[in-house]
């Protein structure tokens, strides 16, 4: 339900053929005079000041990105947290009481983790859906280059991959997780996160394939308390966020010693030294 059917996707990487440059350049001429007939009747502001420019496409595909990373990041962390339930059912099958440490502790985090990738994927499709308006404007199209065409092909892969994959984790949710918290109170408390199932560099040789993006990764966690995650003395306000190593400390002084961390950690005021433990 969330496939798109824009004109920049049939289109693809032809938005650069001479035949759309062509019928691009006719509307943006026909733009200009029909601005030029209807001066007498216009309230005065030229049309061309309205128009969308290449920055702004530019800047809306950057935004796009960014969003797109965001809401993977967030993705990983929900996907993680829900196999790690997945192999409790699986060692002990038996409707687990509210007692166990374990349901309430990835409960409260799918939860998490849940409604932000919800969040986190809509405004990713939102954005894609602007940067597909954007693209096919008169004043943008004959401007971009194949390499951005590329690009802005492949971010809206990823999104439609997300689009889809919200619903199932969703469904995953409701079907697994959700009937076991129905009469449990679900408090979060810091806890490890999960790392890969193997590192990143055999992952990439095993599909002999190399990461996409060079800079670091960004890794969702949740930060609880009311503390500050350091360096940066960034409030803590749930899920999060991070590139790089950090830590938790209850004041800005920052006085602790961050480390990595992986998807689905949380930091709070028991944690130690940046350690999720």
């Amino acid at each position: 339900m969330y496939w798109r059917t824009t004109v920049w996707r049939r289109l693809g990487r032809a938005a650069i053929d001479g035949r759309v440059l062509a019928a691009a350049l006719i509307a943006a001429l026909a733009l200009c005079g029909a601005g030029a007939a209807d001066a007498d009747l216009s309230d005065g502001i030229d049309p061309s000041i309205l128009a969308p420019s290449l920055l702004q496409a530019t800047q809306a595909i950057e935004r796009m990105d960014r969003l797109t990373s965001e809401a993977e990041a967030i993705g990983t962390a929900l996907f993680r947290v829900h196999n790690e339930f997945g192999e409790h059912r699986l060692r002990d099958p038996a409707t687990p009481p509210c007692e166990a440490a374990w349901l309430i502790d990835l409960g409260g985090r799918a939860r998490e983790f849940g409604r932000a990738f919800r969040d986190a994927v809509q405004s990713a499709r939102m954005q894609g859906t602007r940067v597909e308006s954007l693209i096919v404007q008169p004043t943008v199209a004959p401007l971009l280059d194949p390499e951005t065409n590329h690009r802005v092909l492949a971010l809206l892969d990823r999104i439609d991959d997300l689009a889809r994959r919200y619903p199932e984790a969703f469904a995953w949710q409701e079907q697994f997780v959700e009937p076991l918290l129905a009469d449990c109170a679900v408090i979060l408390a810091p806890a490890h996160g999960f790392a890969a199932p193997a590192p990143e560099a055999a992952l990439d040789a095993a599909t002999g394939t190399t990461p996409a993006r060079k800079r670091e990764p960004l890794v969702a966690i949740i930060a609880i308390g009311g503390g500050w995650l350091c360096p940066g003395a960034v409030p803590a306000a749930g899920v999060m966020l991070v590139a790089g190593k950090v830590c938790y400390w209850a004041s800005e002084t920052c006085a602790c010693e961050p480390v990595e961390v992986d998807p689905a950690t949380v930091l709070g005021p028991d944690t130690n030294a940046g350690s999720a433990n």
